[in-house]
């Protein structure tokens, strides 16, 4: 459903300095201004965005033509029609399928953004992925209680934009974390067919046993931790076969020796919804 013009204005990518004061003179050349705003975030820190309102939508324009790419400090701005996407509503499959709402992402146009500070949610991670692109939607996974899981997914609206997300925002700077953009990749199948019981002791390397998980882990969310360290071929989270209830466990599949050795430095010890993470070399996959 289009909507007409705007006269509020998303401010993107300001430096973490900006004040409210210095965003309104910027603008205040382009028209009446009505309000500004920086949203912080619990600890009073900027998100890196903005919002400006105008007394008219021609005035908003205006601005856009003017102050997009403008310099301020030592980041260039991005100015465009403040049009917040519709934050999703839960999943209704329960499934393992990552889905931003009830629809499936377009072919190439979902990242998978990790190491997000804990206080991100999806207006700052929507503000800083439009800075390569218009942002359709974005998620940030929560765990029961509410918080955060330390990653996203955002949808943009074709896959050039999701190149160049991965190409630009890749290991850049937001809230404090380095993050981590890669191309979603669904599923996550495991290509051998399943483990090889008639190997024991015969490690190969590749697959990490992840114990001392909440009851609440899925298969999906143990995927999403460890694919920031690398490609994850296959992720479960081991559960009772009569009441399908988790035995607090976990096995991940990486495709190289290298990254699973990357997913014990990095995550023994890490806590997931409170519990640190027990992480060691699976000796029998």
């Amino acid at each position: 459903m289009a909507e007409g013009p705007t006269n509020r204005l998303y401010v993107g990518n300001i430096p973490w300095s900006t004040t409210v004061d210095e965003l309104r003179g910027i603008f205040s050349g382009c028209g009446t201004i009505t309000l500004v705003d920086i949203p912080t975030g619990r600890q009073g820190r900027s998100r890196g965005y903005g919002i400006v309102e105008y007394s008219n939508v021609n005035e908003a324009q205006v601005a856009i033509q003017t102050l997009d790419g403008h310099t301020l400090g030592d980041r260039n701005i991005t100015v465009r029609e403040d049009k917040a996407p519709t934050k999703s509503a839960p999943s209704k499959s329960g499934g393992n399928r990552s889905t931003i709402g009830d629809t499936p992402a377009a072919d190439g146009c979902r990242c998978y953004v990790g190491n997000l500070a804990w206080e991100t949610n999806e207006e700052s991670l929507i503000a800083h992925c439009s800075q390569v692109g218009t942002v359709v939607q974005a998620e940030v996974a929560k765990q029961p209680g509410g918080r955060s899981k330390g990653w996203g997914l955002v949808d943009f609206e074709t896959p050039d934009a999701a190149n160049s997300a991965i190409n630009t925002l890749h290991n850049s700077d937001l809230q404090g974390r380095s993050i981590i953009v890669r191309l979603e990749r669904a599923g996550g199948a495991n290509k051998s067919g399943g483990p090889n019981a008639g190997r024991p002791e015969a490690s190969s390397g590749l697959q990490i046993v992840v114990r001392n998980l909440p009851w609440s882990t899925t298969s999906e969310d143990l995927r999403q931790v460890f694919q920031q360290v690398g490609t994850v071929i296959k992720a479960e989270a081991v559960c009772h076969a009569d009441t399908g209830r988790s035995k607090g466990w976990g096995t991940v599949l990486f495709e190289t020796r290298e990254q699973a050795q990357a997913a014990i430095q990095g995550f023994n010890g890490v806590e997931l919804e409170h519990r640190p993470m027990q992480i060691k070399l699976d000796r029998y996959d």
